[in-house]
């Protein structure tokens, strides 16, 4: 298990962390990603990564190289269009409300999200606020089983122990489970997206 701060990750910017993820993500055929309170970066538009990414510069004080950076998220998304991969997503109703950005970038993403269900590779789950509570969980990724991955405001630690893969696992069941989907999951992010338009 190792925990790495931003700062030394990200010393020459953040860009170098996005290309490396590139790399990363390649490997991997199954991607389980648990996002509760923000939309997960395979999914996210230019407009509301440049607002998220904009943000995690400005708080953490890192070198500004913001348009190479989502530029580099934009071509992680590929992946999402290569056979023989498979993404779980799972969001957090609460992510679709909270407003990164403008509400018209909001309406965008939303949009994106309600078109992502139809890629055959992609489960997309949205997690109700009403859900029962039943794991504690931040947010966290599983690339096949060989490793997790979990963002702190500090920094990000990375376990590939099989216990801790295996809690992650459990964890992502559970909320899986909680999820709806397909018509529910569209339904609900088009309630969501109603409401931004009209802010």
């Amino acid at each position: 298990m190792t925990y790495t701060q931003w700062q030394e990750m990200c010393a020459t910017g953040l860009a170098p962390l996005q290309r490396s993820l590139i790399t990363e993500e390649a490997r991997d055929r199954l991607n389980r990603t648990w996002q509760p309170d923000i939309i997960i970066g395979l999914l996210q538009t230019e407009a509301y990564a440049r607002a998220i990414l904009s943000a995690c510069i400005a708080v953490l004080d890192l070198p500004n190289d913001l348009e190479e950076t989502v530029s580099a998220r934009m071509e992680r998304q590929r992946l999402l269009d290569e056979d023989g991969r498979s993404f779980r997503f799972l969001i957090g109703e609460a992510a679709l409300w909270r407003t990164v950005g403008t509400p018209a970038v909001m309406a965008e993403q939303l949009e994106r999200l309600h078109d992502a269900t139809a890629n055959p590779r992609v489960s997309l789950g949205i997690v109700p606020l009403a859900a029962e509570y039943r794991a504690p969980a931040n947010g966290f990724v599983i690339q096949d089983s060989r490793v997790v991955s979990t963002e702190t405001v500090g920094g990000e630690i990375v376990s590939d122990q099989p216990a801790d893969i295996a809690l992650h696992e459990k964890t992502f069941e559970i909320l899986e489970n909680q999820a709806v989907y397909d018509a529910k999951a569209k339904d609900l992010i088009g309630k969501v997206r109603a409401f931004h338009l009209t802010r």
